[in-house]
């Protein structure tokens, strides 16, 4: 019967040792200042180390997720990494990021476009809360805001299939979000406001055992960015122009938990 063939997918409670994955993106840049178009690709590869410190009676947890930077290309030329940044977040029970506390860290300059931290919350599967069976749709949406501005992920998750993967019993969740951005971020020498939004889609394997096993997205961004100079200079004439970023992500586990 059907009954039999729904499952809970769930992370591991009271956290465990810390899961360690490789992160690998590719971003298509192309910005658009004063009506001249400049394209560029990056890619660049992270180890991703995420530390569950503390679980609440509420089943949302704290956890510490380290970004440490292995490389960086820009149009085939290797690029300095720079020191990597540690998050602080709160993850709900149905693994999503529900808020980004503090950051420490700057990206390399060649990242900012990307924007590492709004591209956090997308980078893993969100779960449902209760068992599912195939082909069974879930959504959520979650909204951040702090002094820079704002941005929200609203998603679609479905459970496609189950199958093994890596030795391990696994379901494949496919999703497609959209995520509004109106936010102030830092540029080199000037300060950046961007409005837009991204649109993506995110194929993710799940271990029934509870973590991530693998998860690849796929997004295209388009923004408004205004470019105002640092420090509020009032002499200079903010800079209009656009901001069109294609992300291919791939995020695989390194170490696996006992």
């Amino acid at each position: 019967s059907c009954a039999e063939h729904r499952v809970l997918l769930a992370t591991r409670s009271g956290g465990g040792p810390p899961l360690t994955f490789r992160l690998e993106l590719v971003a298509d840049v192309d910005r658009t200042l004063e009506g001249e178009t400049r394209g560029q690709r990056i890619v660049a590869v992270f180890r991703v180390v995420q530390d569950v410190l503390s679980w609440s009676p509420d089943g949302t947890a704290r956890a510490r997720l380290i970004l440490a930077p292995v490389s960086l290309n820009v149009d085939g030329e290797p690029l300095g990494v720079g020191p990597g940044q540690e998050f602080l977040v709160t993850l709900a029970p149905d693994g999503r990021i529900v808020e980004i506390e503090e950051s420490t860290g700057e990206p390399a300059e060649a990242l900012a476009p990307v924007g590492l931290e709004r591209l956090l919350p997308r980078l893993g599967p969100v779960l449902p809360e209760a068992p599912v069976g195939i082909g069974e749709t879930w959504t959520s949406d979650t909204a951040f805001t702090d002094e820079t501005g704002r941005f929200s992920v609203a998603l679609r998750s479905h459970l496609a299939r189950l199958g093994m993967r890596g030795g391990e019993a696994a379901a494949l969740v496919r999703t497609t979000y959209v995520s509004p951005v109106r936010r102030r971020e830092v540029f080199a020498n000037a300060v950046a406001e961007i409005d837009g939004q991204d649109v993506g889609t995110q194929e993710a394997w799940f271990a029934i055992d509870g973590f991530l096993l693998h998860a690849s997205g796929d997004s295209v961004g388009s923004y408004r960015v205004t470019f105002r100079p640092p420090g509020g200079d009032a002499v200079l004439e903010p800079v209009r122009g656009s901001l069109d970023v294609r992300l291919h992500t791939e995020l695989r586990l390194v170490s696996r938990p006992a």
